[in-house]
């Protein structure tokens, strides 16, 4: 009787050594599975965040220029509609109760729109980043005239008054539109053509401030030139605040925007539409000359 219990004993230690390894094996190979599910993943979420990081197709053709019209604040925007978490990064602390907590859509107003040939958001997405970069070093950076109020007999202005001052940017963007536009700020992509950097190098040396000159043409073998560029203004005296413009720049009003139809002779001849003004704004001109018509009927 005892022989058989121990016989008993010897075969369950056997099956269950037998199970432990088949447990090990079973372990083994999930495990593997899973590295496999992980690297796969990996792949994965690396494929969507560099399909995510591509920019959309016309993204930098056009820049939009918004300006509060009680306090001075001027936001740049890729989009036609603000969104407050970026347009609340562009305004920098100036001082307490001088920084809005949140962004009203009532205090703003669209100032000006920079607008690229189909194809050059590249150049608009330099553009961007050069005004950007100047409106961070006009609000970090200022000289006596934003310490002293020498209308008032050089009086030394208060944190709050030189506050509003800084806040107030208006005038600084368009000088801003009208430099950047010109070429100047180191890497802007509105230049093209070869020597492009050469030339711009020896333009800042010469010091040209108006800006008029830098277009270049045949006369000097055509090594650059400027990207040409439409700004259209809410308010088409906006663009004094600049001294000069320079020549691959138009200048248009909002209300001049339209949608005119031609034919071509290229294709089958039919009539395209050509759009002589931002279609947003097309869009709404005509939405509230609708809106005028329904009510003087």
């Amino acid at each position: 009787m005892a022989l058989r219990s121990n016989s008993i004993t010897a075969q369950l230690a056997k099956l269950s050594l037998g199970i432990r390894r088949a447990g090990i094996r079973f372990s083994s190979s999930s495990s593997s599975t899973s590295t496999k599910e992980m690297k796969e993943m990996k792949v994965e979420k690396r494929r969507k965040e560099i399909e995510s990081s591509q920019f959309p197709p016309h993204h930098g053709e056009k820049i939009w220029i918004f300006n509060h019209f009680l306090d001075g604040f001027t936001v740049y925007s890729h989009s036609p509609v603000m969104k407050a978490n970026k347009a609340l990064r562009q305004i920098p602390f100036n001082g307490k109760k001088l920084r809005p907590s949140k962004l009203r859509k009532d205090y703003w107003r669209p100032m000006a729109m920079i607008q690229f040939p189909a194809g050059r958001g590249d150049v608009g997405r330099s553009v961007y980043q050069r005004l950007r970069e100047c409106k961070t070093l006009h609000e970090l950076s200022w000289g006596d005239e934003l310490s002293y109020d020498y209308e008032d007999g050089g009086r030394p202005l208060s944190k709050l008054e030189r506050g509003k001052r800084l806040n107030d940017q208006k005038a600084n963007t368009v000088a801003d539109v009208a430099a950047v536009l010109g070429g100047r700020g180191k890497g802007n992509k509105i230049w093209e053509g070869e020597g492009a950097a050469e030339d711009l190098a020896a333009v800042a040396e010469a010091g040209d401030e108006g800006g008029s000159g830098l277009k270049t043409d045949a006369e000097e073998g055509g090594a650059k030139a400027l990207v040409g560029a439409e700004v259209w203004w809410m308010n088409d005296q906006d663009r004094n605040y600049a001294k000069a413009w320079p020549a691959n720049v138009t200048h248009h009003r909002f209300d001049q925007a339209m949608v005119e139809k031609y034919s071509t002779e290229e294709g089958d001849g039919d009539a395209e539409e050509q759009q002589l003004g931002p279609a947003e704004l097309a869009a709404d001109q005509q939405l509230q000359k609708g809106q005028g018509e329904r009510t003087t009927v």
